[in-house]
Formats: C-alpha cells, sequence, structure tokens
C-alpha cells in the first residue's frame, strides 16, 4: 500500500479564500488533530472569505486552497470519503462569502482530520525541526516512510510528528481521482521533499 499527501491545488480562475469569521476557532487549531465539534460555533457563524486580492477568482472545486491551509472539501469529496470508509474526519460547516461578503455556497466544510500516524522513518528521513515546537517536523527534503508503523485501516491521517499534514492512502487516492472531483493534488509520501 503506497501513500500520499494531499494539498489543494485548483485552476487560476478558482476561489482563494483567506480571512476566517472571528467566532470561529483559532486557525491553529484545526492542524493538531483533536476534537473541535463541541466548541464549534452555528455554521451562520463560520464564514470564509474569497480573498480581495484575486477578483477574478471565483470558481469553486472539489477542495480549495487557503491562506490557513485548512483542508476545505464539498459535499461531493465527502461523500467520497466516507464511501471509501474514512471515520475519522469531523465535518466542520462553512458557508464561503463572495468578494462582496455574500454567501456563494452552503455546500463546504473544514475537514478536522483527528487520526496520528508515525509515517515518518525518523531515523532514515531527512528533516528538520521546528524552533518552536521541537516535536514537529518543520521542513522535510526527504522523507522515508515507515510502513511498520501505519495500521493497516489507516487511510486519511495526520503525520505524528508534522500534524499540519494530511497523508491519504492508495484507496482514498482511487476514489477521488476515480470521482473526476478538481482541486488536489497528490504526491507519493516516499521520498517526497516538503513541496
Amino acid at each position: 500500500m503506497k501513500y500520499w499527501v494531499i494539498k489543494p491545488s485548483a485552476p487560476s480562475d478558482a476561489a482563494y479564500l483567506s480571512d476566517v469569521s472571528s467566532s470561529m476557532p483559532e486557525a491553529y487549531k484545526f492542524r493538531k488533530g483533536i476534537s473541535l465539534l463541541d466548541n464549534y460555533p452555528s455554521v451562520e457563524d463560520c464564514k470564509i472569505y474569497y480573498d480581495p486580492q484575486y477578483p477574478e477568482a471565483t470558481q469553486l472545486y472539489g477542495l480549495l486552497e487557503n491562506i490557513n491551509g485548512f483542508l476545505i472539501v464539498n459535499s461531493e469529496v465527502k461523500a467520497i470519503f466516507e464511501g471509501a470508509g474514512v471515520d475519522c474526519i469531523e465535518y466542520l460547516p462553512i458557508w464561503l462569502c463572495d468578494h462582496k461578503h455574500e454567501v456563494s455556497s452552503k455546500n463546504y466544510f473544514i475537514c478536522n482530520v483527528l487520526s496520528k500516524v508515525d509515517i515518518f522513518d525518523m531515523k532514515e528521513s531527512e528533516y528538520d525541526m521546528s524552533s518552536l515546537d521541537e516535536s514537529q517536523i518543520d521542513d522535510v527534503d526527504n522523507m522515508v516512510v515507515d510502513y511498520e508503523a501505519i495500521p493497516e485501516d489507516a487511510n486519511v491521517f495526520r503525520a505524528s510528528k508534522m500534524l499540519a499534514q494530511i497523508f491519504i492512502n492508495d484507496d482514498v487516492k482511487q476514489a477521488l481521482e476515480n470521482s473526476g472531483v478538481e482541486g488536489f493534488v497528490v504526491k507519493e509520501a516516499e521520498g517526497w521533499n516538503g513541496l
């Protein structure tokens, strides 16, 4: 089984999201792999806005790029994940607001991935640890996967030593590709250089 880095990446006409409602949890909390459901505000208070620096970028795709590094998906991608047996994600609903701050879609979610896996072979991989949090990798030059440490049922997960990064397995990758969903890229985890 191969594992893949997944990142939002869409055509140049795609909406790029920046500002978030002040009532939402702080951005860093979405990158920790901790439950946010209990303190998540009502969806009317969870708005993310198109970036004003890209006024022509208004198209919506299955996954959307954003300044905060959230994994933002529409209901089609949510259904693909669920159909592939992914059960470790809190789907936190958001409303997207266009450049005029009018609601453009109520069909998107922030994926708060709760599963954490020791995917990095810490002896063989080449990386730099964060100076702010010495338990976390800040920069990867060459990733070596520790296949022995990955549970068989791990299909979407965070790297325990790089919580901001989400990985998927072959089955989820195939399900996304077969669906024709746009707005993402995948890179093989083995040999990944952090980009």
